[in-house]
């Protein structure tokens, strides 16, 4: 094992990182994961499969995503999607990931962080234009804000929508139903008229029971 490879392994050894950290072997460097760990601070680092998931701070973002994206050493300039996770029942909500890729290394990188409701985000759209669509997608289904872009508008919803429908307190049946208006002769918006009695679940029904064709 080369001095660097040493040092690097008691980098990490020395600053108690999981055992889970050495899988990263299998898919990045010993020398990159040294260069890593030395450049960011206070993150914290997960291993799934073959996926590398960073957990930062939304106020480090910015920086971080910087330094991925022109370092010489990352290169991660493909952002691949963003996803956002909602958890009602904790205190910061959504935890939303940004997949990057680093197509001169071949490598993929999942960094995560994580938002109170109504408390903004900024956006990354002057480093990734591919994030212009998905932020305004997060803004339409989950109601995440970004700041600096000057175009969260409704994408796949309707324009008089009312809440976000990827929230999982969201109604499933929603609050307004279209239906056309044959004497009007045009597409026309009412309240739901659905009764909670229609939207029970019965597990005795027929069809959940195996039948007996013999």
């Amino acid at each position: 094992m080369s001095k660097n490879s040493t040092n690097s392994l008691e980098f990490i050894q020395k600053h108690n990182f999981n055992k889970d950290i050495f899988k990263i072997y299998k898919f990045i460097n010993l020398k990159l994961v040294f260069i890593f760990l030395q450049i960011f601070k206070n993150i914290q680092i997960k291993i799934y499969g073959i996926d590398l998931k960073i957990i930062l701070k939304k106020k480090n973002l910015l920086n971080y995503l910087q330094i991925l994206k022109k370092n010489a050493n990352f290169l991660f300039k493909v952002l691949v999607d963003l996803v956002v996770e909602d958890f009602p029942k904790k205190k910061k909500r959504f935890y939303i990931k940004y997949i990057l890729r680093s197509l001169e290394y071949g490598k993929s990188l999942h960094i995560i962080i994580r938002t109170k409701e109504f408390k903004p985000i900024f956006s990354i759209i002057n480093l990734y234009k591919s994030a212009f669509w998905l932020e305004r997608e997060a803004w339409d289904l989950y109601g995440v804000f970004f700041l600096n872009n000057k175009d969260l508008r409704r994408l796949l919803t309707d324009y008089g929508f009312r809440g976000n429908p990827f929230k999982k307190d969201f109604p499933l049946i929603g609050y307004v139903e279209l239906y056309f208006d044959f004497f009007l002769k045009k597409l026309k918006y009412k309240k739901v008229t659905n009764t909670q009695k229609k939207q029970e679940f019965y597990s005795n029904k027929t069809f959940f029971k195996k039948k007996n064709n013999f």
